[in-house]
């Protein structure tokens, strides 16, 4: 509390001024007002005051102005002014109540910051209620599930789980309700257009002045090209570039998983060795962009043969294996006789030749339940048995007519 005569000088002072200036009393009482006005806003401050005088009545001051204090130290603080006339038998004094809103100010910044970042932002930011009724909706929602703020605000969160998907928003309430964190839940939300959209949820209660959870707000992030490239490098990971089958590090897993069901379980399993014939006198005649379309016509033909339990790989250059689970003996000769057919019946197109024809080799070996083949020994047998199935063949084109 200051109060000042007509000509500016401070007639009263409080305790709370001494602290908020950090003067002392004998050193206010007489001075001039001015000495704890900005320096900005010194120079106009007596025609403030003279235009209050000219019509007292309590008002704020500095309305629009943004007024600052100044301490003695010579810092400056944002305050705010409220004015009243005191009436005396010699003159009108002018009482001031100087309030320092720092604090005010400080917080009022930091919401526009917060504001401005959740406007700005590419995530979706919501917050709802305890019981999931949607209270605010920012741009980055907006785009990411197609409504407006007036479509999504007041319906339940509960609108954007689609139909034949787990609904998981109740536990999260739950959970956030107790004060819990949820953070990176991955799920699948669905949009205005009906398009399905992988998110990555972060739950975080909002609390009260008496820190009782009133709300959550929730901060949900677009992982479908997160999760397409991590889809695709785990392709990558198993499968042949070129022919689209299991690459070698894949099938062998898979072979060993075979072996340990036909210790365990007594699960009969066939592997079978197929192996490209002439393929290097393809690739020196043809070129390698044939060899590659001769390895394509290869994988593709297996596959029109084979069951979708089987499990087909290129192992080598111009080398396929084959998974047959629960084939017997008959069962595994019988497959590779039918796909010795379907692959002498593949036609490579050749731009001026006759469309090239291919033929493979094809070798067998049982991972039998009574004495299952170590993993390494499996692939040795079958191997053993394709060679001998190529010199066989090289040895009936040299007998023919």
């Amino acid at each position: 509390m200051v109060i000042v005569d007509a000509g500016g000088e401070i007639v009263f002072v409080n305790a709370q001024t001494e602290k908020l200036f950090g003067y002392r009393r004998e050193e206010l009482l007489g001075a001039r007002v001015e000495m704890l006005v900005s320096e900005r806003f010194r120079d106009r401050h007596p025609d403030h005051r003279a235009d209050y005088l000219a019509d007292p009545q309590a008002r704020s001051m500095g309305v629009g102005l943004d007024p600052f204090g100044r301490r003695r130290d010579g810092s400056e603080f944002p305050v705010e002014i409220s004015l009243s006339p005191v009436e005396t038998e010699d003159e009108t004094l002018v009482a001031s109540t100087v309030r320092d809103i720092t604090d005010r100010r400080d917080a009022e910044h930091a919401m526009s910051h917060l504001v401005a970042v959740i406007e700005s932002s590419d995530d979706a930011i919501i917050s709802k209620t305890v019981e999931g009724t949607i209270m605010s909706w920012n741009p980055g929602a907006e785009r990411l599930y197609g409504y407006s703020a007036a479509e999504a605000i007041g319906n339940p969160i509960s609108m954007l789980v689609p139909t034949g998907h787990p609904d998981g928003v109740p536990d999260i309430l739950v959970r956030v309700s107790a004060g819990e964190l949820v953070k990176n839940y991955e799920t699948v939300r669905g949009r205005k257009d009906g398009a399905l959209v992988d998110v990555s949820l972060t739950v975080s209660p909002i609390r009260d002045a008496g820190g009782n959870v009133v709300g959550a707000s929730t901060i949900a992030r677009d992982i479908g090209d997160r999760l397409r490239y991590q889809n695709q490098l785990r392709y990558l990971a198993d499968h042949d570039p070129l022919t689209g089958v299991r690459n070698r590090r894949r099938f062998e897993q898979d072979v060993t998983e075979q072996v340990a069901r036909s210790r365990r379980y007594g699960e009969p399993a066939a592997l079978l060795i197929v192996d490209l014939d002439g393929f290097k006198l393809i690739n020196d005649t043809h070129g390698h962009q044939i060899g590659d379309r001769a390895l394509q016509a290869l994988s593709a033909a297996l596959r029109t043969r084979l069951r979708d339990t089987d499990m087909v790989a290129r192992i080598g250059g111009d080398e396929f294996a084959i998974l047959l689970p629960y084939a017997t003996a008959s069962q595994a000769a019988r497959v590779a006789e039918d796909l010795r057919r379907v692959i002498d019946d593949c036609l490579i197109e050749l731009a001026e030749d006759e469309p090239l024809r291919i033929s493979a080799s094809i070798g067998v070996s049982l991972i039998d339940a009574d004495e299952p083949l170590a993993d390494g020994a499996a692939f040795i047998e079958a191997d053993r048995a394709m060679y001998e199935d190529k010199r066989q063949r090289a040895a009936d084109r040299l007998d023919g007519p």
